[in-house]
């Protein structure tokens, strides 16, 4: 079998080190792992990462979706911010350059609900999402 298309590596050094180091197909970065009475790192941390996974994912898909039905999204920004609190809530604000009708903004706003990332975390954390279009 050959190697998978999507793979991760994190490696936490022996020690009281709090900086994981992540390979990502190929690619590096770190990640600070918070203490639990510390403030918040100021590099990626896992739920930073977990949001850059649903921001990606979703950025993706808004523009393959505008795309395939022939608007031009113009510049599509998504950001997810992670509430803390008893349950973490993820808040992803989905920001499209383009003017989107409304019978296709709703149906672009069901792509964003269901995009494979979403699909993943929606029964595990909480994801509150706003579109706004142009």
């Amino acid at each position: 079998m050959g190697e998978p298309n999507v793979w991760s590596t994190a490696r936490l050094p022996d020690g009281d080190g709090r900086t994981a180091e992540v390979d990502v197909n190929g690619f590096g970065l770190s990640c600070d792992i918070p203490l639990d009475a510390g403030p918040e790192p100021t590099g990626a941390t896992p739920f930073g990462l977990l949001a850059a996974s649903l921001s990606s994912c979703t950025v993706m898909s808004v523009r393959t979706f505008l795309q395939r039905w022939h608007v031009p999204p113009g510049e599509v920004e998504v950001r997810v911010a992670v509430q803390g609190g008893a349950t973490p809530v993820l808040v992803r604000t989905v920001t499209v350059g383009a003017v989107v009708e409304p019978d296709l903004r709703e149906q672009l706003s069901a792509e964003v609900d269901n995009t494979p990332v979403t699909r993943l975390l929606r029964d595990a954390v909480p994801i509150r999402t706003v579109l706004n279009t142009a």
